[in-house]
Order: structure tokens, then sequence, then C-alpha cells
């Protein structure tokens, strides 16, 4: 039978680590001291214990080394109370130090066998982060943000948190937004849609609106798809709109088809309005159709169009349309950024799961 190690370290980061990485400088710019005069000060009741991966000549952690649970959890208050919304550096780099010492927290919840009550509260602000800074940095550069590995650790955060509602006696506030932000995240997925119907059904209110978009995806209706999206609460409806790159494409490939012509064209004014693209985002449509290279043409029905995309229309082929070429980078999407924008505390709403 395992023997599982139970934490007594009651702060940040254990001891003998600050005092390793304060004598190799290994001590991260958010640790060290804001008003000490100087550049590069520690701080040692700012250091947080970062992640080291576990291997196998490893010896096993001592007591004093795992902080409490009651500790991991106020870390994650601190983390997005006093990092996150630390303007002296970039977004990027914030989320690049609170991903890996949340992940240093993750660690230890497994290393010590926690409980559902004392998983739940600290994971689900977790996903909760994970979730706004996968759509924050949607737009960021690889070398800034790797979205790859920032969905695997939300997927496995998302379906960590399910697990432990499953064995939770009695209900939890925040389970039908975590099952919500789970299909958003997870939009257009079989796997995703059979496992919230084998648990709610269909006819579950809080989750009608998002099981009847999944399925507005399988019957290839991504029209439907993309205006419910947008009736998403706001960190549902920004980490659901990272799929709307596969599923224009998708549209595209299926108007390939059903709008073939020689002669006739398509005003991409009307297809402006069927892919969702809004706001500062229409600029980017006739690029967009460019890179499956489909043809525009300027229109020369009579209209008076003047500048933008009512002066250009597609003339769509089934040969044309270049199906190996791959989805294009998400890209932020206008209404939900100006109700982001609009939000008073991000903490606050990462941490309690609400608006405000």
């Amino acid at each position: 039978m395992n023997e599982f190690i139970r934490g007594t370290c009651d702060e940040m980061c254990p001891k003998a680590e600050i005092d390793l990485r304060i004598r190799e400088r290994m001590v991260h710019f958010f640790e060290t001291d804001p008003d000490a005069g100087a550049a590069g000060v520690p701080d040692r009741s700012r250091m947080v214990k970062e992640f080291t991966r576990s291997a196998a000549d490893r010896r096993q952690p001592k007591p004093w080394e795992i902080r409490t649970p009651r500790m991991l959890l106020e870390t994650v208050h601190y983390l997005l109370t006093i990092v996150l919304p630390d303007p002296r550096r970039p977004f990027h780099q914030r989320y690049e130090f609170i991903f890996d010492r949340m992940r240093a927290i993750r660690q230890e919840m497994v290393i010590q066998n926690l409980s559902v009550g004392e998983v739940l509260p600290i994971l689900e602000p977790i996903v909760r982060f994970l979730c706004y800074s996968a759509y924050r940095l949607c737009e960021a550069p690889i070398a800034e943000f790797d979205p790859k590995i920032c969905a695997q650790h939300l997927q496995e955060c998302l379906k960590k948190v399910l697990r432990c509602y499953e064995e939770l006696d009695g209900d939890d506030l925040n389970r039908f937004e975590m099952e919500r932000l789970y299909l958003s995240f997870n939009i257009g997925s079989p796997e995703a849609t059979q496992s919230a119907l084998a648990r709610y059904g269909a006819s579950e209110p809080e989750l009608r609106l998002h099981i009847t978009t999944q399925l507005e995806c399988h019957r290839g209706n991504y029209c439907a798809a993309i205006r419910n999206l947008l009736r998403f609460s706001p960190l549902e409806a920004a980490v659901a709109s990272l799929q709307l790159p596969q599923f224009r494409r998708r549209m595209l490939q299926q108007f390939s088809i059903a709008y073939q012509s020689r002669v006739q064209t398509v005003p991409l004014e009307w297809l402006e309005s069927v892919l969702g693209y809004e706001g500062r985002e229409r600029t980017c449509l006739a690029n967009d159709c460019r890179h499956y290279n489909l043809q525009l043409v300027a229109r020369t029905d009579g209209t008076d169009a003047g500048e933008g995309n009512r002066s250009w229309a597609v003339k769509f082929e089934k040969a044309q349309f270049d199906g190996q070429r791959y989805a294009l980078q998400p890209r932020k999407v206008p209404r939900i950024e100006d109700v982001l924008d609009r939000c008073r505390n991000i903490s606050r709403m990462l941490l309690g799961g609400f608006y405000g």
C-alpha cells in the first residue's frame, strides 16, 4: 500500500530552496523586492517554489519540503492577485512564471494525494487562469507562448476537476461552470459531447446552450455554432473562440462545393457575416480567403461598393480550395475582447469564476 506524504511547509517556498536559489542566483524577477532601490534584490516573502521534474533517482521529498493544502491554496491566490496584475512585465512573462509555479502546486497535490475537497478550490482557479491565458496570448509568437503546451495542461486540469466532481458527495457551486468550460474548450469534440450527454442528458438548463452548440458542430452547422458561442459567458466564449479558425476553414471548404460556379460569385460582405468576422477582424477576411487559395474578384454588379469587403466577391471552385493549408492562428474576437477589457478585476474573476 502506498504511503503519501503530508506536507508541513507553511511558506510559499521551502527555506532550503530559497537559500539554494539565492546562493545560485536563480531568483526570478517576480521574486525580487520592488522597493529595494536596486534591481534583483531577493525578497524571501515573494519567492514561490518552482517546478522540478520527477526522476527515478531523486530522493523522496521530506514533509517540510512540501506545502500544506492551505498554503497551496494561498499560493494560488498570491499568484493571481499579486503577480498576474503586475504591469512591470508583459503578460507572457507573467504567464510563464505563474504557469511554472502552478505546475509545482499541481505536483504537490499529487504527491500528497489530497482529498477532493482540498483539490477543487486549488484546481478551479488554475483552470480559469489557463483558459484566460490561452485566449489572451493566442496571437503571441511561439517564442513567447506555446499554445499546445497550454492546451495539454488545461485539458489535464479540466478532466481532473470533472473526475473530482464524480467523487464528490453532493453538488459543488462551480460544477456547471467547469462543465461549460470543458465543453467550450472542446467545442466540436464528440468525446466531450458524449461525456456531457451521459452525465446530464440534453435538457440540463445549465448546459443546454453548450450542448446545442456541440450538436450544431456535429451537424456541420458551424454558422449556428459561431452565433451560439458568442452568447457564452466571457471566459467560456474566449476559450471557445480559439476554434474559430478551424470552423471557418471547414465552412469555406463547404462553400467551395456548395457555391461552385464558373460565373457566379459570393459577396465578401456576406461571408463576413456568416463567418463571424467583426470589428477590426473584418480587414483580415480577404487575406484569410487567399490563404486557402480562394479567388477574389472585384464586384461588377453595379453596387456602390466603396472601401473594404463590399468591393470584393469570392469565386468558389472546389478544385481551387487548398485543403492542405493549415488553419490560421486564432485571433482575439473584438466582441469578447471588449467584454474582458471592461472587467474591473480579472484576478477576482479567475478566483471566483464570475465577471465583475
